[in-house]
């Protein structure tokens, strides 16, 4: 529509809806609200290339991987200054103790005679103890241990309960467990004496081949109990007694005195011995039983080493009673090493040689129990 003159002013026609624009004062939506602003992002800044990215994040894992290091470094540190804390407070009761396992043995009974269970009034039976295995009657094995402990080591119906235990499966595992315990807690009782006693040497022959038929047992492959083998294995040696160890050792700082022998291969035909023809036959062997095997070989070694040195400065021999236990047995080698420090050059060369060979190679704790006696054996069985 064209505009007309009204006077001096000119009449616009209004836009019809068709053509109208938006307005600047109101919105065109009906229902009142802001009309949608299309969306358009743009960067004030240019990513960086590819390349710097990635070097950027490869500094930043570098970085993360250094500080993962550190801090399980620290915690190392921090359990293995706890450790040694724990250690020394061990090292500090045993020195109140005679250096031996006998001793150890009365003072670990001593401290059980106030929990003795129950007793019988009657001599329990064999189908009681095997009826109590079906119905996981501990308090009943307990009461067997602690008065009747011989008829844990009996068969019946040609079967030991450690074996009969064994087949119940892994819902009956803590029987097993309960029925090692109680053989070696009746072997840390013995005094030396005891292992002469007829008595004695009939229930550790029937104790011996419960142990030997449960290595075998164990390595069947619906096994529950695999992960028992070292401890089997453990019982088995400690029932031969002190005396088992004082000969070996004695037999070993024999072939410590003579360059062309091999005393560390000669350590490990020792302990492996009691193991079963079956657990000997296992290709590559088994984990826990050769870590306990190389824990032990070497600790017989370290007591005869010390032997020697004991012999030519007329000090003390190291105890027993850390025998395969981890580093205890380096730790007092260590503690009895620093302690007669200033006599050491009284030693013969030979003897000095192999003391420095064994404190070095024995405690390094960056490698594991078979890595240091690898070290060591290679050391010494080869000659220096």
């Amino acid at each position: 529509m064209a505009p007309t003159w009204k006077g001096d002013k000119i009449d616009l026609p209004a836009p019809s809806p068709s053509r109208a624009g938006p307005s600047l004062t109101s919105p065109i939506r009906d229902d009142g609200r802001s009309p949608r602003l299309r969306s358009s992002p743009i960067l004030l800044h240019p990513l960086p290339p590819s390349s710097n990215l990635e070097q950027i994040g490869l500094a930043q894992s570098e970085l993360e991987l250094d500080k993962q290091i550190r801090d399980h470094e620290r915690e190392k540190a921090l359990r293995e200054a706890l450790q040694d804390q724990e250690w020394e407070i061990q090292r500090l009761k045993a020195k109140e103790e005679v250096g031996s396992m006998s001793t150890r043995r009365a003072n670990a009974a001593k401290s059980t005679e106030n929990r003795v269970t129950r007793g019988f009034e009657r001599p329990p039976q064999a189908y009681e103890l095997y009826s109590a295995m079906d119905r996981h009657d501990i308090d009943f094995i307990m009461r067997v241990r602690d008065h009747a402990f011989s008829l844990l080591l009996q068969k019946s119906a040609g079967e030991f309960p450690i074996v009969y235990a064994s087949r119940l499966g892994d819902g009956h595992r803590d029987i097993v467990i309960l029925l090692v315990g109680a053989m070696s807690r009746y072997v840390n009782n013995l005094e030396g004496a005891d292992f002469d006693k007829k008595e004695t040497r009939n229930i550790l022959k029937a104790l011996r081949s419960n142990l030997k038929l449960a290595i075998d047992q164990a390595l069947l492959p619906a096994s529950s109990t695999p992960s028992l083998l070292s401890s089997y294995l453990q019982v088995l040696i400690m029932s031969e007694g002190d005396s088992f160890l004082f000969r070996t050792i004695t037999d070993l700082s024999l072939l410590l005195r003579d360059p062309s022998s091999t005393p560390v291969k000669a350590a490990e035909e020792t302990v492996r011995s009691f193991c079963t023809k079956e657990l000997r036959g296992v290709q590559g062997g088994v984990s826990g039983v050769e870590e306990y095997i190389a824990n032990a070989s070497l600790d017989l070694i370290i007591m005869s080493v010390w032997s020697l040195v004991a012999a030519q400065l007329d000090v003390e021999r190291l105890p027993t009673y850390t025998f395969a236990r981890d580093l205890r047995t380096w730790s007092l080698l260590k503690e009895s090493r620093d302690k007669n420090e200033s006599k050491l050059v009284k030693l013969n060369a030979r003897t000095r040689s192999l003391l420095g060979k064994i404190y070095e190679l024995g405690g390094d704790t960056r490698k594991s129990i078979q890595g240091r006696l690898k070290d060591v054996r290679d050391s010494i069985d080869r000659g220096f």
